[in-house]
């Protein structure tokens, strides 16, 4: 198999081509040997991103209603009391 390098900027749509490459490569069969394993839902629980440096989730701006014991807990840890809120529900649904 040949490495091909393509350049593309962000915003540029697929061309019809890319499309037509990606489609026949998902009829290929998916060969897995001891260099390329098959992930096994345990594997992947462990996956966490290198580091925020390269992943910035979208924040999204909610009405979210909390104990207010909850959040004078949090706010009494000073300032950027909701990243910290943040990083515990992530922590929750992630680990």
């Amino acid at each position: 198999m040949a490495i091909v390098k393509k350049t593309v900027q962000i915003g540029d749509l697929p061309t019809k081509e890319a499309l037509k490459e990606v489609e026949e490569a998902a009829k290929k069969k998916i060969v897995y040997d001891f260099d390329s394993p098959k992930l096994e839902s345990w594997m992947l629980h462990d996956f966490k991103p290198a580091s925020s440096e390269y992943y910035k989730p979208k924040k999204v701006q909610i009405t979210l209603k909390l104990d207010a014991d909850v959040v004078a807990a949090f706010k009494s840890t000073g300032k950027g009391y909701q990243t910290k809120i943040n990083d515990v529900l992530r922590k929750a649904i992630f680990e």
